[in-house]
């Protein structure tokens, strides 16, 4: 993607147009919907030129009135430092505090991770990080915090990001640490670029994936996690939010409304789930085998009954075990994931409460609405709008 000047207008008339630059890459995903939300404001709130010319602005860059910028590295940060203007990194990887911030809430992302990896019944976890950068930090404070353990408890590899870019150079020390480390695990690796590398060497080396090992990833880089084999499981951004908010804070500065260095953070949208962690983890294999079928079945009308059928032993016997590891009945697990379902369709597309209703498996609009309600204390119109909200 390459954004030329755009130019966009509002009906008040000024007689100075700022001058905002994207330093953006657009590579991934991240860049496009960070844009997209810049671009959303700008129509809706400001008078900006925006200019963006892909890796960097070259002699552009310094006639620019503001930048929103992703900054990976001291030496960029100092580099932008020295242009003088003001300037919102959206990245949250310089430890420096040069900066103003609008960014993911990398805490809330580890947090997240853990509740997930914890609720589909995970007991030996480990992560994969990005050295050396603010965000992974964040996101392993925030997985340890949840856990309610120390790092020292987790399996852990750690390399910068330029060596996880070498996704297809094999590493006898990857290779080394993840036939060592104790399974089943499930590993919350802090990007999709670490989770597909992972995966990869798990293939190489024999490694069955969730089974043995559960990968999950942050950012949801569609083309990386669709193209995996498994696909990978991944924890959202609010990409565009953080974008239309890095833009309102960069117009907040420009007219000098704000000063200082103000950090604010977006939260995540909920985790993407794929086949690299469509497993359940449990003591009991019957409770086991009746949590994979809810998870692959839940929403095509799955019921109670035809869970318990599918069990060897009876379905007092099942409810019973069920209810001792996971502490919720059958149908409340059912219950439970077709609501999950109902919210990320919610995010993430177009379809009507209706239609949501009917894609996440109840057979009742009227049960789907008064169960939302009760689990996400809101209705489903009022959550897909505040999750939305820009």
């Amino acid at each position: 993607m390459r954004i030329d000047t755009i130019i966009l207008r509002t009906s008040v008339y000024h007689t100075y147009m700022m001058t905002v630059g994207l330093q953006l890459r657009f590579q991934d995903g991240y860049d496009m919907a960070v844009a997209s939300g810049v671009v959303a404001w700008a129509r809706a709130k400001g008078q900006w030129r925006l200019k963006g010319q892909g890796p960097l602005f070259g002699q552009s860059l310094a006639h620019c009135d503001g930048l929103i910028a992703r900054i990976e590295s001291e030496e960029e940060a100092h580099s932008m430092a020295s242009l003088g203007i003001p300037i919102i990194d959206i990245a949250n990887s310089a430890t420096s505090d040069l900066f103003c911030r609008v960014t993911n809430d990398d805490f809330q992302s580890g947090v997240e991770a853990a509740r997930y990896l914890m609720d589909i019944g995970s007991q030996n976890w480990g992560w994969c990080a990005v050295s050396g950068v603010r965000w992974s930090n964040q996101r392993l404070k925030g997985y340890i915090t949840e856990l309610g353990i120390t790092s020292e408890n987790l399996a852990i590899f750690s390399k910068s990001l330029g060596w996880w870019r070498q996704l297809y150079e094999v590493s006898e020390e990857l290779d080394q640490w993840l036939l060592s480390i104790a399974k089943p695990i499930s590993l919350f690796c802090c990007n999709d670029l670490s989770a597909m590398k992972v995966e990869l060497a798990c293939q190489r080396l024999g490694i069955r994936i969730p089974d043995e090992v559960m990968v999950l990833g942050v950012d949801n880089e569609t083309l990386i996690c669709e193209l995996a084999t498994p696909s990978i499981s991944s924890i959202q951004p609010d990409c565009r939010t953080i974008g239309y908010e890095a833009a309102a804070l960069l117009d907040d500065l420009l007219h000098g409304r704000v000063s200082g260095r103000i950090s604010r953070t977006v939260a995540p949208l909920p985790v993407i789930e794929r086949e690299s962690t469509q497993y359940a983890h449990t003591f009991d294999p019957y409770v086991g085998q009746a949590l994979r079928l809810i998870k692959r079945e839940a929403s095509y009308g799955l019921s109670a009954g035809e869970v318990a059928a599918e069990s060897a032993i009876s379905r007092r016997a099942l409810e019973i075990r069920f209810k001792a590891e996971r502490g919720r009945t059958i149908l409340e697990e059912i219950q439970r994931q077709r609501l999950q379902e109902a919210a990320s369709l919610l995010i993430h597309t177009n379809l009507t409460v209706t239609e949501v209703s009917q894609n996440a498996g109840f057979s009742s609009e009227h049960r789907f609405y008064a169960l939302f309600k009760t689990s996400y204390g809101m209705t489903p119109q009022a959550y897909r709008s505040l999750r939305r909200q820009l």
